[in-house]
């Protein structure tokens, strides 16, 4: 009796979705889209408003020129779970999985933006304009892919922040500034564009085929 009791719940419909259930509890998808929302409802309500900062030279730093950086940081620490057993089984809907919880995060996240984005109080005011903050958030989620990679979630937020801090007060600001300070570039800017895409699709391009760590885990083995 106990060996047929045991096939037939191995054989039961409900595991064969297993992993998109582990999947929903490790990476918190829900605590996650809240916040994505509360972020694209702040920055509706103050991104027009400005801080004056600047190293090399004073800048004038809109609020919805960071909360693209706070959006990325979001998606990193609070939505890639450690499910690395789950990586190690060779399953296609591990990394199916892995891409469509991070398009539910990054989609509202870049609706939002473009549709909500207020314009800056004064024009001279760094990377305005919603076109901008699209940009960053893909450029900088790219960052943040690739360190969930190699760092894991917790430390993923570090380099986009450090990225941030150095693009907006080291970096040269104004047109052609996207080969390095692309996030404070002007939302016009093809070469700041192009920087961005790049990052992202190759974070998406490491981060859903290896997960969390995979290619730290590759190396060591190595």
């Amino acid at each position: 009796m106990r060996p047929c009791s045991v096939r037939l719940h191995t054989e039961h419909p409900l595991n064969t979705i297993k992993p998109w259930l582990t999947f929903g509890r490790a990476y918190r998808g829900v605590p996650s889209l809240a916040g994505i929302l509360a972020l694209v409802v702040l920055n509706a309500l103050v991104g027009a408003r400005e801080v004056q900062s600047g190293i090399t030279e004073p800048v004038t730093i809109p609020f919805a020129l960071l909360i693209p950086a706070v959006m990325a940081c979001v998606i990193g620490f609070s939505s890639y779970g450690e499910v690395g057993h789950l990586d190690r089984t060779g399953t296609v809907r591990v990394p199916v999985a892995r891409l469509l919880l991070l398009l539910t995060l990054l989609l509202p996240a870049a609706v939002g933006l473009l549709l909500l984005t207020p314009a800056a109080a004064s024009p001279e005011a760094l990377g305005q304009g919603e076109w901008a903050a699209l940009r960053n958030l893909l450029g900088l989620t790219g960052v943040v892919m690739l360190s969930v990679c190699f760092l894991g979630q917790e430390g993923s937020w570090v380099p986009a922040t450090v990225l941030t801090g150095a693009a907006l007060f080291l970096g040269r600001h104004g047109a052609g500034a996207g080969a390095w300070s692309w996030i404070s570039a002007p939302q016009g800017d093809s070469g700041a564009f192009l920087v961005a895409a790049a990052l992202f699709l190759c974070g998406l391009a490491l981060l859903v085929p290896y997960g969390e760590r995979g290619l730290s885990r590759r190396l060591l083995r190595s």
